[in-house]
């Protein structure tokens, strides 16, 4: 009897081996699948081989194509590249779901919540009410332009403080000034510079970005791992960040609470959400607006308007500094529309071509998102002859998009004059999609540039930089995770003598 146990437990086992090796019909190309992790070995071989995962896709496709199909541990993942095939998927509903995997779920107490990883009526609801609330606070209007200038302000201010004692730490120069452009609007506050609190939330930030990849990483890869080598998978480290962050966001709720009155107008986004969980809490209670997806909404709008613009800013300053050849180039253009007798505004955008130009270009030349956020399919979709099934996990190659030899001419050259017209003015490109096209297309796009352009016009306005001799020339290659975050760099500034 035992042994008939053991004999039909093994044939089960061995039976669901081949199975869970099967493709599905019509899937696009890719490597070999074994049980259980799928293809996942030889994905990490290469990303280890390259140190990145964006060039570990590179060289997959080199072999199956711009479509590809990986099965990562218990995940069915697409990887679509080339600009004509990432447009044409991103503009298709089927493709605007987003995952499911565990990683995406414990982030949002198991539950589908918040703005950045829901769909359907939550995500719907969710992300009109928060626009509709953002613009009544100031979003895309002269009150957030007026907010960007006093925090860019302070941001020279603390810059010039730190440079009096040595060389600045700039990975993370821009982390404050950029938090409190969201923050004001999300809170009614901002924080100072030499606070604790948000030194500390900031730090998680950047370390939640850090542990997990596009994917999920292995927490959504082989979920189990959780039970079996918790720090492996960097399940503890994960709950750990997420415990801290979802504090800091209640901590503040907790404070609009005790301070919600019957007030007509609400001052800030969490204030406006707590009046309509109050309004529909009687008569029509609803699972969109209730106190945890309100933590959750705070939680992506912290993590994606914040790590993704400084970061940016951060790499862009990096670039600047191995390059510096550019410093005077737009400094120079900068002058002659300033006159050196004031500070830049957002206005002076349309006079500036050549800085529009360069950081649209740093923007299509600097790799910081290659896949973006993650989609899934929402129902089985006919793809360019392939067939993928419902739920798989959708990526985009934005590396593959920003370098489509058929739109972008020499793109392995960073060449800003390819963003201006035969007068010298600036002309964007419709191939240049850094906040993605469609329905998800990024909620904070509007703050985002406003952010990057007004802060790098200001960092360049005021200060000369060099290369801090006693930290050596700062390293390019960032860490591969989310996004490619740029590792800690030191720089000299110095306050350019001719300010008037």
């Amino acid at each position: 009897m035992l042994l008939t146990t053991v004999f039909l437990i093994f044939t089960i086992f061995c039976l669901y081996c081949i199975y869970d090796c099967l493709k599905p019909k019509y899937f696009p190309p890719g490597p070999t699948w074994l049980p259980i992790i799928g293809c996942l070995v030889t994905f990490k071989r290469l990303q280890f081989k390259h140190g990145f995962a964006h060039l570990a896709v590179k060289e997959l496709e080199k072999s199956y194509g711009p479509i590809l199909g990986l099965k990562l541990g218990w995940q069915k993942v697409v990887i679509i590249s080339t600009y004509d095939l990432v447009k044409e998927a991103l503009l298709r509903d089927e493709f605007n779901g987003r995952p499911e995997s565990f990683f995406f779920k414990v982030r949002s107490f198991g539950k589908k919540k918040g703005v950045l990883f829901t769909e359907g009526r939550t995500w719907s609801q969710c992300r009109r009410f928060t626009m509709r609330h953002l613009r009544t606070f100031g979003f895309g209007q002269s009150m957030m332009t007026t907010r960007l200038t006093k925090e860019v302000e302070y941001l020279v201010e603390n810059l010039r403080k730190q440079c009096k004692h040595g060389p600045v730490q700039m990975d993370i120069a821009f982390d404050v000034a950029v938090i409190n452009a969201l923050w004001a609007m999300l809170t009614g506050n901002r924080f100072e510079y030499d606070d604790e609190k948000s030194t500390e939330i900031l730090e998680s930030v950047h370390t939640s970005f850090r542990i997990a990849d596009t994917m999920g990483g292995l927490l959504s890869h082989m979920p189990f791992l959780r039970f079996i080598a918790p720090k492996l998978c960097n399940y503890d480290e994960t709950m750990r960040i997420l415990k801290k962050q979802w504090k800091f966001i209640d901590d503040e709720i907790v404070k609009h609470e005790l301070d919600l009155t019957d007030k007509e107008q609400p001052r800030d986004l969490i204030e406006a959400f707590l009046m309509e969980i109050a309004s529909r809490k009687e008569n029509n209670p609803d699972e969109v607006f209730d106190r945890e997806n309100l933590v959750i909404l705070c939680l992506d709008l912290l993590l994606a308007g914040t790590q993704t613009t400084s970061d940016m800013l951060a790499i862009t300053v990096l670039f600047l500094s191995l390059n510096p050849q550019w410093v005077k180039i737009l400094q120079e253009e900068l002058d002659k529309q300033t006159g050196r007798t004031r500070a830049p505004t957002i206005e002076d955008s349309s006079s500036l071509p050549m800085v529009e130009a360069f950081l649209a270009e740093a923007q299509r030349y600097l790799i910081m998102a290659p896949f973006g956020v993650p989609h899934k399919t929402t129902a089985d979709v006919e793809f360019n002859g392939y067939r993928i099934p419902k739920k798989t996990l959708i990526l985009y190659d934005f590396v593959s998009v920003n370098n489509d030899p058929v739109y972008w001419d020499h793109p392995e050259e960073f060449r800003p004059q390819r963003f201006l017209d035969e007068n010298g003015q600036f002309r964007q490109n419709n191939s240049n999609i850094p906040f993605g096209l469609g329905k998800r297309r990024c909620l904070g796009e509007l703050l985002a540039r406003s952010t990057y352009f007004l802060y790098f016009v200001y960092f360049i306005y005021y200060f000369d930089i060099d290369i801090s001799p006693e930290h050596g020339v700062p390293d390019p290659n960032g860490y591969d995770s989310f996004t490619i975050s740029p590792k800690p760099f030191y720089l000299k500034l110095s306050m350019r003598s001719d300010i008037k």
